[in-house]
């Protein structure tokens, strides 16, 4: 009696983390699809505050798609002044920039995509990564489940799976309700470099998607605010031709 208590306690355990191991990456899929259509447009504003003092706020238009199998992102900023016309194309893992100051388009190596877009917390990788989804670079492990925000959340660590992972790992989040992402902790050399915020969730044709969300560093006193102003999904201003180092030229 006892060896088959045993054996089946065993057997539910193991049926337990093989759950665990599917869920993990299901559940992330399904907080993903908020960032994720055909065609995406939006616009928003981003404000970063260093020691506390807001810097001039920054205004961009960003249009993203996935074609064929491929994601493709664009991001071009409309002010302040000195930052109108710098714009950033990411086509899957390759990343070009147009500097606003010389009008100059360049392709920018795979270590670069970890610096700070203009002047922010979020890297380029931040701004462009995402069409494809959070965990397409990384291994999903369920760890347990936590409150946020008076929410209960699954807790979900993301390990890098492939040498063009722009985080060593990834803790995310995510509502057990509904889905959402309420917070992204980032991690290099084991440390906790910074962390996101989600908050204002709207839904816009079928999806949960945040109008509100901060990226605070916890290596220097800086925080970027973002407040999405537009969002559409398949939206038709989003074409075909903006995704080529040629539209960039275009770019004024």
């Amino acid at each position: 009696m006892k060896r088959i208590l045993i054996l089946t306690t065993s057997l539910m355990l193991l049926s337990l983390m093989n759950i665990m191991a599917e869920s993990a990456q299901d559940i992330v899929d399904r907080a993903d699809q908020a960032f994720q259509g055909e065609r995406v447009y939006s616009t928003s504003t981003m404000t970063v505050y260093k020691s506390g003092e807001a810097q001039p706020a920054q205004e961009m238009e960003s249009f993203s798609m996935e074609k064929n199998g491929k994601t493709y992102s664009l991001s071009v900023y409309l002010a302040p002044r000195r930052m109108k016309g710098t714009a950033n194309l990411m086509i899957e893992d390759d990343l070009w920039v147009r500097f606003s100051s010389t009008g100059r388009i360049r392709k920018m190596s795979s270590s670069a995509k970890k610096n700070s877009a203009g002047g922010s917390d979020f890297s380029y990788a931040d701004m462009g990564d995402g069409g494809a989804g959070l965990a397409e670079k990384f291994t999903t492990t369920l760890t347990g489940e936590e409150i946020v925000e008076g929410e209960p959340c699954y807790v979900i660590e993301l390990k890098a799976s492939d040498s063009d992972a722009p985080y060593e790992k990834m803790i995310v989040f995510i509502t057990k309700d509904n889905y959402r992402y309420t917070k992204i902790d980032y991690f290099e050399s084991g440390a906790n470099i910074k962390s996101m915020t989600f908050s204002d969730y709207r839904t816009i044709n079928g999806k949960d998607y945040p109008f509100a969300y901060v990226m605070e560093s916890h290596t220097k006193p800086s925080r970027t605010e973002v407040i999405v102003d537009i969002f559409e999904v398949n939206s038709s201003r989003v074409q075909d031709r903006y995704f080529t180092s040629g539209y960039l030229e275009s770019i004024r």
